[in-house]
């Protein structure tokens, strides 16, 4: 049985093969930017991107052995899975599958890096909630009719949607992903130890140890993150108040944090390339959705909002550290160690 299984393009929806592309294009720039950096002597972006490559594979393939969520559509390049005895009961995994969690994870430490929020939890929700602005086009996309990127199983009992969109996937994203970035902040001062920081950590404790740690640690309490929302839905209750509750509250945190945020001067090009790339990529998308739709449907007003969001976050940082600039008694925060230090 072969374990890559190709598809030819032409046979499938241009969305399908638009985001092959577009994320190939972002994790190749994120890549290219990693080693440049680390040559440099800045190591936080490659460990960031190797942790999130074992979180998301370990996380994915865990979820394939274990639970039925979903029903995956074809991509160009598929990888059978099901050849192994462990996954024999699931279905083929696009490729993009592997690079998608580096790529969010780091598109989301590049924009509360450039915010430039001073405690360390509050730059970890803001992250979270850049995430789930991130997520939703996506996730809401993908389901589709006409799109078809994969189906979700009826029968799961801890989903319950809005617009399409599992309210589960919005706590996932918020609360786990938030935790990665914690997780990436605290190893920070050792990782590029600057003035705030301590002993610099060998690169093999950098990058061969702590990555995997950092992945397992939050695959390990990620699950007691969920409790609040998997508790209501096995009593029987809607899930969501405890969605409500959980975007209210970090729409709160990050109005307190960007208002005393220090930006660390702008948006770097590799954060603008990838956050351009993707909403355009997205916006076309939803005007096929318009057109498809013929009308403005409550999924695409949510994706409109998510994309405006992702967007808002990166220009926020420009043009608040341009706003900090002109005043002449400012102290403007320089550098990745000004990030989340506390």
């Amino acid at each position: 049985m072969n374990l890559i299984v190709l598809n030819n393009p032409a046979d499938l929806p241009w969305q399908t093969n638009l985001y092959d592309l577009v994320l190939l294009t972002m994790f190749l720039t994120a890549v290219v930017y990693c080693v440049v950096q680390f040559r440099r002597g800045r190591r936080i972006y490659s460990v960031v991107l190797v942790a999130a490559i074992i979180y998301g594979l370990v996380l994915e393939l865990a979820g394939m052995a274990t639970l039925n969520m979903y029903h995956q559509g074809d991509f160009a390049v598929m990888i059978n899975w099901p050849a192994f005895p462990l996954w024999q009961a699931t279905t083929m995994m696009p490729s993009y599958v592997l690079i998608l969690y580096p790529v969010f994870l780091f598109m989301g430490f590049k924009i509360v890096e450039a915010l430039g929020i001073e405690k360390r939890w509050q730059t970890a929700i803001v992250g979270g909630l850049f995430l789930i602005a991130l997520d939703a086009p996506y996730m809401i996309e993908g389901p589709l009719r006409h799109v078809q990127w994969w189906t979700w199983d009826p029968n799961f009992k801890y989903f319950q949607y809005f617009v399409g969109w599992p309210l589960l996937d919005v706590c996932w994203q918020g609360t786990w992903e938030a935790l990665f970035l914690y997780v990436m902040l605290w190893g920070l001062r050792r990782i590029d130890a600057g003035e705030n920081g301590g002993a610099r950590w060998s690169n093999a404790k950098a990058l061969g140890m702590f990555p995997p740690l950092a992945a397992l640690t939050v695959l390990a309490i990620g699950p007691f993150l969920l409790v609040p929302v998997t508790g209501v839905t096995a009593l029987g209750a809607p899930q969501w108040p405890v969605v409500v509750l959980l975007i209210a509250g970090y729409i709160a945190v990050a109005v307190v944090a960007l208002r005393t945020a220090r930006p660390t001067g702008s948006v770097e090009p590799v954060t603008a390339i990838i956050v351009f790339v993707y909403v355009a990529s997205f916006a076309a998308m939803v005007i096929e959705n318009i057109v498809h739709e013929g009308r403005l449907t409550g999924y695409i007003v949510v994706q409109i909002i998510a994309l405006i969001a992702v967007a808002g976050l990166a220009l926020f940082a420009l043009n608040a550290a341009r706003r900090r600039a002109q005043q002449p008694d400012s102290v403007a925060a320089t550098g990745i160690g000004a990030v989340g230090v506390r």
